[in-house]
């Protein structure tokens, strides 16, 4: 476990500390001194998380990010199956229309609860594997999707991961932005003892910035360690602070019972709602993390293995790596979505899922997809309004002559802009981009 506060000019980097025997995921005596000075001199009080409780409601969502690490592949996410041009450049891998083997899920006006505002009504599908969110959210009116979406080309055209998820991560290609737009949506809003986490053994970028973040691993294996007896470490560290006055006494005293509140979280109680392995357990945590009352507004979870360069697997293939991804992200999101509906969060909670581009339009030699621009993001939650979104849809889906690739059409922050200010409450956390003024509507006031 660590806990990060970097400043905006200089990004720091965690490295995981090593398990010890009284747990998992341990605090090193170095790692709980230097934790305590980075948390920051004060709390900025600020309203907490109020589940299902409409006398003391949540001020704005929690707003959870999903990161899909390498790539992921739009075009089968959501296929534009009726195009035999898709088809022709996809010979093996090609998702067919509704009602073929393998055929994708329908995103059409027969659900009466989903919008199409710019018409892209039926043009795209959702992939099979799909379909434990797609049974659930998208046919109670609750999952947005947006194709075709990532940086415009004027901005940055990179197919490099390492430079496309630093820009996603921080909304921007510019040098000049050097925090995460998580950190700073939670920045604007003032934060409480623990605003932000990512599930990760290291700190994302993210939520690189001066609001106080906490990077854990595996909740079930937390708490302090790298000491000969975790309990004495606990009691000598707290004696440390007690009766001290100054910024490291104070915010070592706020880190102590910030480990102490998760270290007693009862995660227990809900486990039997989760796959127990995979994304699905990621996403537990979040919702222990969310009901545990020290205010969580922001979340990031790093799933990686989307980059498949060969054998993405032919329609129908429940064997292949594609589908096998896809239906681990679909099964975690359908336990977590459940979850939080069964006592009224999830109206309280947005989920946002996005990857740093897609994938080229033809398939490779070895029946995969090699980096490429626009990709597919969804949002889903109690706030978000179910359809298909965007700025069009090609004609024809082609190599774009100037792209080399399927064309971003909608800027990746136009979206994520309006779900940040409708359902959290916060301004353009995007310093290079400018929303524009007409809402996409995909997010319920």
């Amino acid at each position: 476990m660590t806990i990060t506060e970097p400043t905006p000019t200089q990004p720091q980097t965690q490295s995981q500390t090593p398990a010890g025997s009284q747990t998992g995921r341990r605090i090193s005596r170095r790692k709980v001194l230097a934790g305590a000075g980075a948390l920051g001199v004060a709390t900025v009080a600020g309203p907490r998380l109020a589940f299902a409780t409409p006398s003391n409601p949540a001020q704005g969502d929690a707003l959870v990010v999903v990161f899909l690490r390498g790539g992921a592949d739009g075009l089968s996410m959501t296929p534009p199956h009726g195009y035999q041009s898709y088809r022709d450049l996809r010979p093996t891998i090609a998702i067919p229309p509704p009602g073929e083997v393998g055929g994708a899920l329908p995103l059409d006006s027969s659900n009466t609860n989903a919008v199409f505002p710019t018409g892209i009504d039926g043009v795209v599908g959702m992939h099979p594997a799909m379909a434990p969110i797609y049974d659930s959210m998208w046919n109670s009116g609750n999952l947005a999707v947006i194709p075709a979406v990532g940086l415009p080309a004027s901005e940055s055209r990179t197919r490099s991961h390492f430079s496309a998820e630093r820009y996603w991560e921080r909304g921007s290609a510019a040098s000049s932005v050097r925090t995460g737009w998580l950190n700073r949506m939670l920045s604007a809003q003032g934060a409480g003892a623990l605003p932000g986490v990512g599930k990760n053994s290291q700190a994302m970028e993210i939520l690189d910035g001066p609001a106080k973040t906490l990077a854990v691993n595996d909740l079930r294996n937390f708490g302090i360690g790298g000491f000969r007896n975790g309990t004495e470490a606990r009691q000598a560290l707290a004696a440390i602070h007690q009766n001290s006055s100054g910024s490291i006494t104070a915010t070592g005293s706020e880190l102590l019972s910030v480990v102490d509140s998760l270290d007693a979280l009862n995660w227990e109680a809900t486990r039997d709602r989760y796959p127990d392995r995979g994304v699905a357990r990621e996403f537990h945590d979040v919702a222990v993390m969310l009901r545990s009352g020290l205010g969580l507004r922001a979340a990031a979870i790093d799933f990686g293995g989307w980059d498949h360069h060969g054998e993405l697997g032919s329609p129908g293939d429940t064997d292949g790596r594609f589908w096998r991804r896809a239906s681990e992200l679909a099964i975690g999101l359908r336990a977590f979505t459940d979850d939080l509906a069964s006592d009224g969060a999830l109206d309280e909670v947005t989920i946002l899922v996005i990857t740093e581009f897609g994938r080229t339009i033809n398939e490779n030699g070895s029946a995969g997809t090699d980096h490429g621009r626009a990709t597919t993001i969804m949002a889903m939650g109690g706030g978000v309004q179910g359809g298909v979104f965007g700025d069009d849809y090609p004609d024809v889906i082609a190599d774009d002559p100037d792209e080399g690739d399927l064309t971003v059409l909608t800027d990746f922050r136009k979206p994520v802009s309006e779900l940040i200010g409708t359902r959290v409450g916060v301004g353009n956390v995007f310093p290079t981009f400018t929303p524009p003024p007409d809402a996409m509507g995909l997010a319920r006031p």
